[in-house]
């Protein structure tokens, strides 16, 4: 096997798994040293309950595997167990008691051990000085993602934790705990700007007060943005204490966007009990003036607007050839998606044609609970659609509006007849018994179906 040419060598590491690897590399030399840089993934992976930093801090120190490092996911996800330790119930309800004890037992007793490893790793793995030191010895990182939505839990855990996970209410957001540490790695990249060129950066699920923080703090940390192309944000609010400084952490992330001048694909997203009104983002991008001119694929979600603000924000990004209006939003496995766009003043209908004619869209994409509060328009879309599909789906909605209706009046018109004829036999009459055709005129408009009774 040593006599083949090295790419079908390639070919055959790239198929095996880390344990046979190391095998085939104890072989020879050659395979040794051919297999080396197959040991590392480009893409490291964190968890809260493991040492995972100090494994890549060991890995940013050795001289080839350094170069490997491309993607860190890090993985914050905590449970919150006064809400979970409920939801076991709702999962379970069904079970017989003594299986039903023995899983949660079980499961329970795991995560006790699983609590303990990340009260002691999570905590101290992302001090700012320990993070500029990994961080400036990573020259080919690219990409940083942090998330607090994907499971915490590996293959071999309980599937009761993950069961659990799937309800939101379970995953516990420490607000403060999640701003220190976001803080902590922007730093950390903007100490190093000089070594890596991070290319991609998403967080989904951070506390809006994040951009709350001090003036002169966000300018240092709005450098991180500089060179992105790719930045996904999914920014939790919440009425306390947000609405007390909302209009400064609007300027705040205005910055933050503006400065990344090479941005080529945006996710936004606001998550909370209600809708933000992002009127105030959209006002500090017109004074400033300021265009994503490589801006092409943008997502925004959870969101409140009116037609001609949002639609002139849309509009100013000539490029732009993928747009998608709202998402799934915050939700457990059996309801509807609740991330979707409101209008408060204006139409849907509106502002998809202003879209159409003014931009060269490849693809319009809409998804989530879609209102427009003045218009009186409502969709609610459990998977993406495309605009133009849209009709098609108000048309299959009319119809069965118009099936329901015919159904109610065909009742209708039954119990009439038989209340009529029974009244003329109980009183003996010969009487022709008279029965009311019921006629329905249907009127279907561009939003709105109107059913009209017409006795005949």
């Amino acid at each position: 096997m040593e006599h083949l040419p090295i790419e079908l060598r390639r070919a055959i590491i790239r198929h095996v798994d880390i344990p046979s690897l190391k095998s085939l590399r104890l072989t020879s030399k050659a395979w040794g040293a051919l297999g080396e840089e197959y040991l590392i993934s480009s893409v490291f992976t964190s968890l809260p309950h493991r040492p995972d930093l100090a494994r890549l801090q060991a890995l940013s120190q050795h001289p080839s595997f350094k170069h490997r490092i491309r993607s860190l996911i890090l993985n914050h996800g905590e449970v919150n167990e006064y809400h979970a330790r409920h939801n076991t119930y709702f999962l379970q309800y069904m079970r017989e008691p003594e299986s039903r004890l023995e899983a949660q037992t079980s499961a329970w007793g795991i995560y006790a051990h699983l609590k303990e490893s990340k009260e002691l790793y999570l905590p101290k793995s992302y001090e700012t000085e320990t993070l500029r030191g990994i961080f400036g010895r990573l020259p080919n990182l690219r990409s940083i993602e942090v998330t607090l939505i994907s499971c915490p839990f590996e293959e071999g855990h309980p599937e009761l934790l993950k069961d659990i996970w799937k309800i939101p209410s379970s995953r516990l957001l420490p607000r403060v705990a999640t701003t220190e540490r976001f803080t902590n790695i922007l730093a950390a990249v903007c100490s190093n700007m000089s070594t890596i060129r991070l290319q991609s950066l998403a967080h989904d699920r951070l506390p809006f007060e994040f951009f709350a923080q001090k003036a002169i703090l966000n300018s240092l940390l709005s450098t991180a943005f500089q060179s992105l192309t790719i930045l996904k944000l999914a920014i939790d609010y919440s009425n306390m204490p947000n609405n007390l400084h909302a209009p400064q952490a609007f300027q705040n992330l205005s910055h933050c966007l503006r400065s990344a001048t090479s941005l080529q694909r945006l996710d936004l997203a606001f998550e909370g009990r209600r809708k933000i009104d992002i009127s105030p983002l959209l006002c500090s991008f017109k004074e400033a003036g300021h265009i994503f001119s490589s801006l092409s694929d943008l997502t925004l979600k959870g969101i409140i607007g009116t037609e001609v603000e949002l639609g002139g924000f849309l509009t100013a990004q000539t490029g732009l050839k993928v747009l998608q209006l709202g998402g799934l939003g915050v939700r457990a496995p059996h309801q509807p998606s609740n991330g979707g766009v409101h209008l408060k003043r204006g139409s849907f209908r509106g502002l998809f044609g202003r879209l159409r004619a003014e931009l060269g869209l490849v693809e319009l994409r809409i998804q989530g609970d879609l209102v427009g509060e003045e218009s009186g328009e409502r969709w609610v879309l459990d998977h993406v659609e495309l605009e133009e599909k849209l009709r098609e789906f108000i048309v299959r909605l009319y119809f069965r509006t118009i099936t329901t209706a015919f159904a109610v009046l065909f009742r209708l018109a039954t119990s009439i007849y038989e209340t009529l004829g029974s009244t003329s036999h109980s009183k003996g009459s010969n009487s022709q018994c008279i029965l009311y055709s019921i006629f329905v005129n249907v009127n279907i408009t561009n939003n709105s179906v109107k059913c009209e009774a017409i006795p005949a």
